[in-house]
Formats: structure tokens, sequence, C-alpha cells
């Protein structure tokens, strides 16, 4: 994915006020939902009615992967069954995963990374962060309830996995983005 000179990608430097901190996590998060809602063909998400993003930046500020829900690469999005009900979960990736497998191929260390996603992680995906080592994952603040369309079994998977985070010792921190549910 190629990088744009625009923040966030720059590192940043320490915030000394609690409302730098917030911002900076804002903008991680804008960056993930931008990230998401790419058009498919630079790697946004194919989603119908749930695009979701996700950010690992490193603990100097720099981003190291970002993706979203999507198909792996080289399997076919354009076979319209792959969106039928009941089909689309079998065939799209979490944008968890998919940002991880990015900072796999780009060889980077996640070691001290925070994850950024516009949705809290599902019960899979917290299992891998988990087994990863990560510590910190920011979500918007009712991040479930801006997808009106995510159905009760991925409410039910989301719950199983901020469970298995808090479990793991995973701190998961609501922000305020200030955009509407």
């Amino acid at each position: 994915m190629p990088k744009t000179a625009s923040p966030p990608h720059k590192a940043r430097t320490a915030p000394s006020r609690q409302s730098d901190v917030l911002a900076l996590h804002g903008a991680w998060l804008a960056r993930a939902a931008a990230v998401a809602g790419q058009p498919v063909s630079r790697g946004g998400s194919p989603h119908p009615t749930v695009q979701v993003g996700a950010v690992l930046v490193d603990r100097h500020g720099h981003e190291l992967a970002a993706a979203s829900n999507r198909f792996a690469s080289g399997v076919d999005r354009r076979r319209p069954e792959r969106y039928a009900k009941g089909a689309k979960s079998l065939w799209i990736n979490c944008a968890e995963q998919m940002a991880v497998a990015e900072a796999e191929r780009r060889g980077v260390s996640l070691k001290g990374a925070r994850l950024y996603v516009t949705l809290e992680p599902c019960a899979v995906c917290a299992g891998i962060i988990a087994e990863l080592g990560l510590r910190d994952v920011f979500v918007p603040v009712n991040a479930m309830r801006r997808y009106a369309r995510l159905k009760t079994k991925w409410k039910h998977s989301i719950e199983i996995g901020l469970t298995k985070l808090a479990e793991a010792g995973v701190k998961v921190t609501a922000i305020d983005t200030k955009e509407g549910p």
C-alpha cells in the first residue's frame, strides 16, 4: 500500500497533554476507517455493509501495516456467490488478520505495537492478538453500534473476543472520535 505524506503516517512526538493523546488516537482510528473505505482496487473492503479497517502502529508512532476486511491476495473477489447470504464471512478475512499478514510480509516486528481497528476484534482475531503479544487495542466508542447491519453471530463473537482480550491482559480502549453512531 503506498504511503502518503499526510498525518498520521509520520512519526509523532510524545504528546504532552491528554487531549493531544486522544487526538493522536483519533487520527489513527480515522486512518483505519479511511483504509476500509478505499476503493476495492486499492485494498478497501469489498463488504457491502461492514467495512472494517485496522492499522498497526509501532511504539514510535510509525505505521507498520494497514488493511481492511477483504479477500486474501489471489482469491477472486468478483464471484457473486461469495457475497451470498452466509458466504461472505467464509471468504472475507478480518482487517486485523490482513494487517498482521501485511506486517509479516514487510518483515516488521510487532513488539510494542498498538492496534487501531474500527470494530472490536472478533473471537478469532482476539486470539491472534493475544498470541502476538499486542497489549493495546484502540476502537471507536460504540463501535458495534456504528455497524447497524452487523449480524448477531458477529456481535456474539465480539463479546467473546473482548473477554479473551481481557483475560490475556490486552487493554482495549474506546476513543471518542466525535462521529455519530
